[in-house]
C-alpha cells in the first residue's frame, strides 16, 4: 500500500493491481476514484489490471472498466497501451476484449513497438498469432480507405482528360468544316455503308461494319467440285468455342495517365505531389504511401497478377513440370536426392 501511496496510484489502482472486483465496483460506483485517474507514470486502473497479480480476475474487471468509461487506448507517457501490457503478460482473453472495444492494433510505443512486436519479443505465441490477424485486418481496412481517397482523385483526372480530349476533336472537326467550306467541298463523313454488300465486300470491311442482315453474303466463296482449287478453297467452318463459365477480363477503357500525370513526393513535404501536363500546376495529393498512389493512378503501369478469371481453371496434371524430376534424360540417382533435398529442405517448408 505505502509502495503504491508513492507511486501517485489512487485505491482504485490498488484494487486493479490486485485483482479484487468487488473494490473496483465500490470505489467506481461511489465516485471515490475515476477510471481515468494516472499514477506518476501516466498508467490508469485500465493498465495496471494488465499485471501477473490481478489474475485470475484480470479479464473481468478489464471489462467491468471498459463498460464504465475506461478508454482502451490511453496511452502512459513511454506511449505504452493497455493492449502492449496485454500482449506482454500473454493474456489472449484480455487482448481480444481490448480490440473489441476498439483499441489500436497498430499503436506505436515511445521505442516503435506495436502490440504485436510485444507478444513477439516475450515469445507469447497465441496472443501474436490473434494480433497479427487482426492487424492484417486493420491495415487491409486502412488501406481501402485510402484508396478511396486516391479514386475520387482518379475519377477527376480522367474526366478532366477526357475532356481536354473532346475540346481538340471539336476543334479539328471544326478546323476540316472551315477548310472544305473555303474549297467548295462537301462535309465529309464517315462511311457506313447502309445496304447489304456482295459476298467479296464484306472480307474488305471491318466486322462491325458488316450488314446483321447478310449472313449468305457473308460466308466465303467456294470454287465448283472438280476445279483445281478445290483442295486450296478457304474453310468457313470456324473453331468451336467452349464456355467454361468463366469470362476473359475485359480490357481498361479509361485513359492512360501515365504520360499526363506526373506524382513525387519530396523529402521535406509529408503529402506526395502532382502535376498535369495540361496546366503544370503543383498540387498535393492524398496522404497515403507513394506506391499507393501510383497503383491507383496508374493501373496499366501494374497488371493484376491474375492475368483473367481464367487462371483459376484447373490445369492437366500431366503438363505440370515436376519440381523433383527434370524433364528429358534420367539423371543419376545421386542427382535424384540433391534435388530432393533440395525440395524438401526448402526455407519456410520444415
Amino acid at each position: 500500500m505505502v509502495a503504491g501511496m508513492l507511486q501517485g496510484q489512487s485505491a482504485l489502482h490498488l484494487a486493479c493491481l490486485d485483482g479484487q472486483l468487488a473494490a473496483v465496483q465500490l470505489l467506481v460506483e461511489s465516485g471515490r476514484s475515476p477510471v481515468d485517474c494516472t499514477d506518476l507514470q501516466g498508467r490508469q486502473p485500465v493498465h495496471v489490471v494488465l499485471s501477473p497479480r490481478s489474475s485470475p480476475n484480470a479479464s473481468t474487471c478489464l471489462t467491468y472498466l471498459l463498460e464504465h468509461g475506461a478508454d482502451a487506448n490511453a496511452t502512459t507517457y513511454s506511449g505504452t497501451t493497455p493492449l502492449h501490457l496485454a500482449a506482454t503478460e500473454g493474456l489472449l482473453e484480455c487482448a481480444e476484449t481490448l480490440t473489441r472495444a476498439g483499441a489500436d492494433v497498430l499503436a506505436r510505443d515511445s521505442m516503435g513497438h506495436t502490440p504485436l512486436d510485444a507478444a513477439r519479443i516475450w515469445c507469447h505465441r497465441e496472443v501474436a498469432r490473434y494480433l497479427k490477424s487482426c492487424v492484417w485486418q486493420a491495415e487491409k481496412k486502412k488501406e481501402m480507405q485510402e484508396r478511396k481517397l486516391v479514386q475520387t482523385l482518379y475519377s477527376d483526372l480522367v474526366d478532366t482528360v477526357k475532356l481536354n480530349g473532346l475540346n481538340k476533336k471539336t476543334l479539328v472537326d471544326e478546323k476540316m468544316a472551315d477548310w472544305a467550306d473555303k474549297k467548295g467541298f462537301p462535309l465529309l463523313k464517315d462511311f457506313s455503308p447502309s445496304v447489304s454488300v456482295s459476298q467479296y465486300h464484306t472480307q474488305c470491311l471491318p466486322p462491325h461494319q458488316t450488314s446483321p442482315h447478310s449472313k449468305r453474303a457473308r460466308q466465303p466463296w467456294k470454287p465448283q467440285s472438280g476445279g483445281p482449287l478445290e483442295d486450296n478453297a478457304p474453310s468457313s467452318s470456324r473453331p468451336w468455342t467452349i464456355f467454361m463459365g468463366l469470362q476473359p477480363e475485359k480490357p481498361l477503357r479509361e485513359p492512360d495517365l501515365r504520360d499526363k500525370v506526373t506524382v513525387w513526393r519530396d523529402r521535406g513535404e509529408r503529402p506526395p505531389q502532382y502535376a498535369t501536363e495540361w496546366d503544370g500546376v503543383r498540387r498535393s495529393a492524398p496522404e497515403v504511401p507513394l506506391d499507393l498512389l501510383e497503383r491507383v493512378l496508374f493501373p496499366r503501369a501494374f497488371p493484376s497478377r491474375i492475368a483473367s478469371p481464367r487462371s483459376f481453371e484447373p490445369r492437366d496434371i500431366a503438363g505440370v513440370q515436376h519440381r523433383g524430376r527434370p524433364q528429358g534424360q534420367s539423371p543419376s540417382p545421386w542427382t535424384e536426392v540433391a534435388m530432393h533435398l533440395a525440395e524438401v529442405l526448402e526455407p519456410g517448408h520444415y
